[in-house]
């Protein structure tokens, strides 16, 4: 079994940190009721800021800890098992999305859409990037 290697963690958390902000920029009008360049004064508050960074971190944390306690020894194996969290576990978010919330479509797919994000970072670094086995580390 691997280790947790934290090099690859921020790495992986810096990349969506910057997909988040670039998400959030990308907002519909739809969400804000205005364009985004028009209320650039107009920021998510602290408390919000710091859950989202926070919520990010805590996933990336328990996706690299899961990685490191299976027995897959193939990149393209825990690739897919990332993808699979996120398809079975994250995707019926969609369906509870669309039937229970009066939202279009193309708004759900928009709500969901950092979520694909930031597990094909997860599913592309935490695999490739693995912690070394080695015996002589101090």
């Amino acid at each position: 079994m691997y280790r947790m290697n934290y090099k690859a963690i921020m790495l992986a958390f810096l990349l969506q940190i910057i997909a988040g902000v670039v998400w959030y920029a990308s907002t519909p009008v739809s969400f804000l009721g205005r364009y985004f360049s028009e209320g650039i004064s107009i920021l998510p508050s602290i408390e919000l800021a710091l859950t989202f960074i926070l919520s990010v971190f805590i996933y990336l944390l328990f996706i690299a800890w899961l990685l490191s306690k299976v027995r897959i020894p193939s990149w393209f194996g825990q690739f897919f098992l990332v993808i699979g969290i996120w398809l079975f576990i994250v995707m019926p978010n969609y369906v509870f999305v669309s039937l229970y919330l009066d939202i279009s479509e193309p708004d759900a797919i928009y709500i969901l859409s950092y979520g694909v994000v930031n597990c094909v970072i997860a599913a592309v670094i935490l695999p490739l990037w693995r912690s070394s086995r080695s015996i002589f580390k101090s």
